[in-house]
């Protein structure tokens, strides 16, 4: 099922006192030099949809200068006529957003009611960077397509945040944090094994985009946890996991628990909480040869690129719905085969916005099709 943004309005948002836009059903080109809002745009829309923001901004800043209140306001219509109007306002640091007039409690409801993916050059170096922006790919992912997700991943954090501060005051005694470390078992044990089920969603799409980016190259990518039990071996925990899905859960929370043990001094003298599902990461491999130390620059673009084509298929086969497609000037960053892959897929009926400087970096066809919108 197709769901499009009818209808975007932006009120003292960033640099903008108020902008209205009515994309198309296909694609919509923001065009305009560097520096001129055309990101804030994507931003704004990654807000009303996963609400969370690649820049991970300060709330505030979201507030244009002079102004004390900020407004993101989204409709959308699916094929089947439905309307969903989505209502982001930030004051005094904080955010509320409105679901068809309905306050929403927390952020977490909001999320995922139209979902998106969003493509920056940032995303171009996800292979290289820390492996923070690699669990974050799976959880955004994740907390679209389902809100129990969401709810695990807010609950998660909150429970390391405060574990940590307790670690950091050094003199606390192990029975005032045992509770914390408890819960840390629980809700870690929970969220990993919903992120490897998710990497494994992902594996087989990422397979088969990166082998027509490459023409006809391996790609591999596995979950890699801090607590793996290591007296099986990997290959024995993961052929375990695949025959007794339903005990992978406590399996996880069991060798945890060992791991967290095992560290506790070592935790104690750092002062931070050492296992974990915030510090566990995902290893890509090409031809069997790991990607972050071995694969070129070209090759890394292809799996980011693959990555976020894969976010599509798995995002539409698991709500059933086609997600809006955010790209943030990244056809300046890529050469021309990889261009061209990324345009056919905006042309395959994927409601698509992009930011460019350059109508150049386009096939004619795509962009006589296109709604440009020229920025100043």
């Amino acid at each position: 099922m197709h769901v499009w943004i009818k209808r975007l309005e932006l009120t003292d948002f960033r640099n903008y006192e108020s902008f209205v836009l009515e994309p198309a059903e296909g694609l919509t080109v923001l065009l305009g030099p560097n520096a001129v809002g055309k990101t804030n745009v994507i931003e704004a829309i990654e807000l009303v949809t996963e609400t969370s923001s690649f820049r991970n901004p300060a709330w505030s800043d979201l507030v244009r200068a002079g102004a004390d209140r900020a407004v993101v306001s989204m409709r959308a219509e699916s094929e089947a006529g439905s309307r969903t109007d989505i209502v982001l306002a930030v004051e005094n640091g904080r955010r509320t957003y409105r679901v068809n007039g309905t306050a929403k409690r927390s952020v977490v409801d909001a999320a995922g009611q139209v979902p998106a993916v969003v493509f920056t050059p940032d995303d171009l170096r996800i292979i290289k960077e820390a492996a923070d922006r690699r669990r974050g790919a799976v959880d955004s992912v994740g907390i679209q397509v389902s809100r129990a997700y969401a709810q695990l991943k807010t609950e998660y954090d909150r429970v390391l945040r405060q574990r940590n501060a307790l670690l950091r005051e050094g003199e606390v005694g192990d029975a005032e944090i045992a509770p914390w470390t408890e819960q840390l078992v629980r809700a870690g044990a929970a969220l990993a094994t919903r992120r490897r089920r998710l990497t494994d969603k992902m594996a087989g799409h990422l397979t088969t985009e990166y082998d027509a980016l490459s023409g006809g190259e391996d790609l591999r990518v596995s979950y890699v946890s801090t607590w793996r039990p290591q007296a099986r071996g990997l290959d024995a925990y993961e052929a375990h996991s695949a025959a007794n899905a339903g005990d992978q859960e406590a399996e996880e929370a069991a060798a945890m628990a060992e791991e967290l043990v095992a560290r506790r001094g070592e935790e104690r003298a750092r002062r931070t909480s050492l296992v974990g599902p915030h510090r566990d990461d995902l290893r890509f491999e090409v031809e069997a040869k790991d990607a972050r130390t071995f694969a070129s620059q070209g090759q890394q673009r292809s799996i980011a690129l693959a990555w976020k084509l894969a976010e599509l298929e798995v995002i539409e086969e698991l709500t059933g719905t086609t997600p809006v497609l955010l790209l943030d000037d990244v056809m300046s960053e890529l050469d021309e085969s990889r261009r061209h892959a990324l345009s056919a897929r905006v042309s395959q009926r994927t409601q698509t916005v992009m930011t460019t400087t350059n109508l150049g970096y386009f096939d004619e066809a795509l962009i006589a099709e296109a709604k440009v919108v020229e920025l100043a």
